[in-house]
């Protein structure tokens, strides 16, 4: 499954970096991620992709501070 959300607020996330490290940033309102159907995510995690980008957000984060705007 596949689901794109839309930030209706800002919320952390952690960048994993082609390199192979992670960094912690914020990912801004009005982002539109696609959930990802990896299993690397932490637990308690979502990977999600922005802009062509690996993140991981909090699951918590992302339903509490995103509208679902397609899902198939």
């Amino acid at each position: 499954m596949m689901s794109r959300y839309r930030l209706t607020a800002p919320i952390p996330a952690i960048y994993h970096t082609p390199e192979g490290g992670d960094l912690r940033i914020k990912l801004p309102a009005g982002s539109v991620l696609i959930e990802s159907v990896l299993e690397s995510a932490l637990l308690g995690m979502v990977d999600v992709y922005w802009e062509r980008r690996h993140y991981s957000v909090h699951r918590r984060d992302l339903f509490q501070s995103a509208e679902l705007v397609f899902a198939a």
